[in-house]
């Protein structure tokens, strides 16, 4: 059986329940200078079960707001507990949907929004399973890609018709059950930059391609239904903006990022504004 460093059991058959990440988040957020917080102290500050904290803890790990095997807040994390700690802004929805979304290490998420949906064939939750049991298929036990994969399947749907996600409208659904996903065509301008500045940084890049970014897995362009005329409008603003430079040479399209910015930058300035231009 092939080992995968990808995790397939995220939500370990719970719901995104932002009431409960909150209460995790608060509790996290008020032990800033802890290298290492346990679970069992996590459990007796929230009253949540154990099982419980685990997939909060996983799920918060998903969006990068906890940092994995200590449980303690990532930068960002901080930032979004103490500005908006029950994830309602649409920036914080878009940037929380970018990182779990957009990080391959999240298989389902990342499957779905990155192969499934952008083919653009409408299925069911039923079609979505069978497609991911083909590709699955010799890597997991039977087990896994049977119950625990349909929970995961299960998370993501409800995450984006039912919960906080249902606020971005990514995700739609036909009267008979039929998913798709519905194109996104305007994304917050400085959650555009950090984003932009999170792949960049990523792959160790300070120059993109205009049309690849367009076109490649994880991008702005994939995850939020852009085409690549309305990325292009969406960066030109950026430009305008002074966040980063948009070049056009011999018929190729560039966007050049500033050696003093950087995604975390562009966050504080979302939440913590506001933002004047930058010459």
């Amino acid at each position: 059986m092939v080992q995968s460093n990808r995790k397939l059991q995220l939500s370990n058959g719970y719901h995104f329940e932002s009431d409960q990440l909150s209460r995790v988040l608060h509790f996290l957020a008020a032990r800033p200078l802890e290298k290492r917080i346990y679970r069992k102290d996590i459990q007796g500050s929230t009253g949540l079960s154990n099982r419980q904290i685990g997939s909060v803890v996983s799920i918060g790990c998903a969006l990068g707001l906890i940092k994995p095997g200590v449980q303690t807040l990532t930068a960002t994390g901080a930032l979004i507990a103490e500005h908006d700690i029950f994830l309602e802004q649409t920036g914080t929805l878009q940037w929380c949907h970018y990182e779990g979304a957009g990080n391959y290490r999240n298989l389902v998420w990342y499957e779905i929004f990155n192969r499934i949906l952008p083919a653009e064939l409408a299925h069911t939750e039923s079609g979505w399973l069978a497609n991911l049991r083909n590709t699955l298929s010799g890597q997991y036990t039977d087990r896994t890609i049977g119950k625990h994969l349909q929970e995961e399947v299960h998370f993501i749907i409800d995450a984006y018709l039912n919960r906080n996600f249902k606020k971005l409208e990514i995700l739609q659904q036909h009267s008979d059950g039929r998913l798709y996903k519905r194109r996104h065509h305007h994304l917050e301008p400085l959650i555009l930059c950090a984003i932009i500045y999170d792949y960049a940084a990523d792959r160790g890049e300070s120059l993109l391609q205009v049309r690849e970014i367009a076109e490649a897995e994880g991008t702005p362009s994939i995850l939020f239904g852009f085409d690549e005329t309305t990325f292009r409008r969406a960066t030109e603003t950026l430009h305008e903006n002074g966040w980063v430079r948009y070049e056009s040479t011999h018929n190729l399209d560039q966007i050049r990022l500033k050696e003093d910015f950087s995604a975390l930058a562009f966050l504080q300035r979302y939440y913590e504004g506001p933002v004047e231009k930058d010459k």
